[in-house]
């Protein structure tokens, strides 16, 4: 723990925030994306997968025409733990995201939305048993997308030199875009995710 916080005070010293570093955690769902986004049917899965996550992101624009609104592109890998359903794998992602900020209290809350391409080493254990049921079609490669809700550590706490530092929830959804990918048109699987996420 101490090395892990001298690593993030030492990114703050060479910080100009352009770039952050994530790792998030998570339990597979079974419901659906819209339901989550709405906040509702936080259902887990019944086979218990989960997923590790890391990620990295460089800011490409900040403050939008003078708008609370960033723009970053990312890149992430991901350890998916099947629970014995079949063997564990990896995935890549490749996406861009959007942040809108808030600040309220002295404090900056963060929203987050993004779009983009995942491939898996193996069409998660999730995805196969709902293709099973509904008769559609599987794919390693499908299209990504994230939400996130977060606040700013340092603020809350009033420690300087943690600010940047971001705890949040995540969304992590893949699917084939209503058949766009892979002809998949209904299947996918959902993600509910913690995160910490340091920008330097």
């Amino acid at each position: 723990m101490k090395f892990i916080l001298l690593f993030l005070l030492t990114l703050n010293l060479i910080a100009d925030n352009d770039y952050s570093l994530r790792g998030a955690y998570g339990t597979s769902s079974a419901s659906d994306f819209d339901e989550l986004y709405y906040f509702q049917g936080f259902n887990t899965s019944p086979y218990n997968t989960s997923v590790y996550n890391l990620s990295t992101g460089y800011r490409f624009v900040e403050d939008f025409y003078d708008l609370p609104i960033d723009f970053t592109v990312n890149g992430g890998l991901s350890y998916f733990d099947e629970n014995g359903h079949q063997s564990d794998f990896l995935e890549g992602t490749l996406y861009l995201k959007m942040f809108i900020k808030f600040n309220f209290l002295s404090q900056t809350f963060r929203y987050g939305i993004a779009e983009g391409v995942s491939y898996a080493g193996s069409v998660p254990w999730v995805e196969h048993k709902e293709a099973e049921a509904e008769g559609d079609n599987e794919s390693e490669f499908l299209n990504y997308m994230e939400m996130t809700f977060d606040f700013d550590v340092g603020k809350l706490i009033q420690v300087k030199d943690l600010e940047g530092l971001y705890l949040g929830y995540l969304i992590k959804h893949r699917s084939g875009a209503h058949g766009l990918y892979g002809g998949v048109s209904d299947g996918g699987s959902n993600y509910n995710c913690i995160y910490i996420e340091k920008n330097f």
